[in-house]
């Protein structure tokens, strides 16, 4: 008589599912390799655990060792899933460029931010040579409650995905401007609709003015926010004026060309 095998536990999987994709998570253009004992220390894990969640990863294609440094960075199938991410997005050459030419044009770095579960990530990120700029790598996870983008995606969802996460979350204290009552939130969001871009003056950060557009997919479904981070001192506010009339217009080019970009892609088909 067969023994039978005892099912996996549904938790357990989860759990192993949820390490190996923190560790994936840890990988971004500032530090593009890892060693077991460092991501176990930053993850907070047993080495050994750490160690078999690598080598799942290695075997899958996800990770890949470097023979003499026996660090680990980012395999060949974590690049496919990126290549089929960013068709997906869309951003095709020329909106790249002219995301690359905003930055130059307000002096502030540029980011494209995406919803992600609870909170939202940095997908994209676009440097400008000005000395004094703001930096967030590639794969940053920023709470759902902060900034200028986080602000913009809040008010173009559901307003019972916002009122859900309030009670899950709550409204955290980011800085000293940061908005943190529900019904004072809630009237900030519509006056967000309405204006069409997002303002976060010292409500992320202290002294951090972020003004955010919304892109729009092909379908007119907003896919991302475009956001810019900056100082706020010394701005007056015909500058302020000027840099978020530049981002909605620059956001509003992107959305254009993503739709062109999906009617070409159609008639090639």
């Amino acid at each position: 008589m067969a023994t039978k095998r005892p099912r996996p536990n549904p938790a357990s999987r989860s759990v192993a599912l949820r390490r190996g994709l923190e560790v994936l998570c840890l990988f971004t253009d500032v530090k593009p390799e890892w060693g077991i004992t460092e991501i176990a220390n930053r993850l907070g894990a047993h080495k050994s655990l750490v160690h078999r969640t690598v080598k799942t990863l290695e075997e899958a294609g996800f990770l890949r060792q470097d023979a003499q440094t026996r660090a680990y960075s980012l395999g060949f199938t974590a690049y496919q899933l990126g290549v089929f991410a960013s068709r997906r997005l869309g951003f095709t050459a020329e909106a790249r460029a002219r995301l690359k030419r905003l930055s130059e044009e307000i002096g502030a770095t540029v980011y494209i931010v995406v919803r992600d579960g609870e909170a939202n990530r940095i997908v994209d990120t676009f440097e400008t040579s000005a000395l004094i700029r703001f930096h967030s790598p590639v794969g940053t996870r920023i709470p759902w409650d902060r900034g200028a983008s986080s602000k913009l995606l809040c008010a173009f969802a559901p307003e019972a995905e916002i009122r859900q996460l309030m009670r899950k979350l709550g409204l955290q204290q980011h800085a000293k401007r940061t908005i943190t009552d529900p019904d004072a939130f809630l009237a900030e969001l519509a006056q967000t609709r309405k204006r069409g871009y997002s303002i976060s003056d010292g409500e992320g950060f202290d002294g951090v003015l972020g003004i955010a557009a919304p892109i729009y997919a092909s379908n007119g479904e907003m896919m991302a926010a475009l956001q810019s981070s900056m100082s706020s001192a010394g701005l007056s506010e015909k500058r302020r004026a000027e840099i978020a009339k530049a981002i909605v217009r620059a956001a509003q080019e992107v959305s254009a060309m993503l739709k062109g970009s999906d009617r070409e892609t159609s008639r090639g088909r």
